[in-house]
């Protein structure tokens, strides 16, 4: 079986993209499925004459990214093109998957066009999977989509990033001491991430003991502005920011963190979470979204979205906590995000559309 999945500008790499993409078409080999890196320049009405009975099956992530324009009416016209594409490919015998990786795109113009987006996507694909049960009841709410829906897991992110340093050695890199209570923010900076609010809370606590470590990416004007409004005169809050972290560095900087804090407006599933516990690292999240499902109480602190002292109350609450028995929690369920049950539940739906 082959299919093409539409991923990021990069492709399936391991390096230089999300790695979510390169990991399932890795473990997906294992289960006699060949995917392939498709980008919106690919899906073309040629392309799919051309490959009529050569690729089965194409898998959509982030469809807002077929559609992208620098104007309105231009975003419109690709909106239309990429349905009517979708369409043959249904005539044609292709098989249509999607996965929901976020209900709405976070940064849009225009959520009336996303909403028609999503809805024409989500009634063209043969099959859609979802990562938790929480986005089934979304997909089913907001698209009115209930046959042909899988809750397939999001996996873990213990390979590509190489975990080979101590705690000791991660701190001596990052300018920390076995004194320190590290709480770590890592994730690209966007406004829905509520990292304004992450520091806001964390210089309202008490203890010249405890450290905030950032590891921020950034791509936006935004980002640039939130990184350079971290204050300099505050040395509880770290800095660590790139346009790219390479594989290699993760490991120094979760290693060196006691406790991963991502403080989410709104999101579905997180990666970032997950990569967290890939690292043996508890964490502290919002009830928003997939997280509920995703965090178990034994490796983390879920706090009320709407409780405005939710955060800094489990900031609080967490250096009290034993760790040890956290972290051994955070690994068993990173462990349990595994690749290969999730390449051969990916098979099914794609045999099942």
């Amino acid at each position: 079986m082959r299919g093409v999945f539409f991923w990021e500008a990069a492709g399936l790499s391991l390096d230089r993209a999300n790695p979510y993409g390169g990991l399932l078409a890795r473990a997906m080999q294992g289960v006699g499925v060949e995917l392939e890196a498709g980008h919106p320049e690919t899906l073309t009405k040629a392309w799919l004459h051309e490959n009529q009975g050569k690729i089965n099956v194409l898998h959509l992530n982030w469809p807002n990214y077929m559609y992208v324009g620098e104007t309105l009416e231009s975003q419109l016209g690709l909106l239309a093109e990429l349905i009517d594409n979708l369409a043959l490919a249904r005539l044609l015998g292709y098989r249509i998957v999607w996965t929901v990786h976020n209900l709405y795109p976070h940064e849009s113009n225009s959520r009336e066009l996303d909403h028609l987006a999503q809805t024409a996507i989500t009634h063209l694909a043969n099959s859609v999977i979802v990562h938790c049960e929480h986005s089934r009841e979304l997909v089913r709410r907001h698209f009115h989509r209930t046959e042909g829906v899988f809750v397939i897991n999001h996996g873990n992110f213990m390979y590509p990033y190489a975990n080979e340093v101590g705690r000791d050695e991660a701190r001596r890199r990052m300018g920390l001491s076995d004194e320190h209570f590290v709480f770590f923010y890592f994730g690209n900076v966007r406004r829905y991430k509520g990292i304004e609010r992450l520091i806001e809370v964390f210089q309202s606590l008490p203890g010249e003991h405890l450290r905030l470590l950032l590891g921020a990416k950034f791509y936006t004007e935004y980002g640039q502005e939130l990184v350079a409004s971290v204050p300099p005169d505050d040395e509880r809050v770290m800095l660590r920011s790139s346009r790219h972290f390479a594989n290699d560095e993760f490991q120094y900087l979760f290693n060196a963190g006691d406790v991963g804090v991502f403080p989410f407006l709104e999101v579905l599933t997180s990666g970032s979470v997950i990569t967290a516990f890939s690292f043996g690292m508890p964490v502290i999240a919002p009830g928003v979204g997939c997280l509920t499902e995703l965090v178990p109480p034994q490796a983390g602190i879920v706090y009320s979205a709407e409780d405005e002292e939710g955060l800094r109350r489990s900031m609080m609450e967490i250096q009290e906590r034993d760790l040890g028995p956290m972290r051994k929690a955070a690994w068993e369920r990173a462990h349990s995000l595994d690749w290969e049950q999730i390449a051969a539940r990916t098979r099914q739906v794609y045999e099942s559309a």
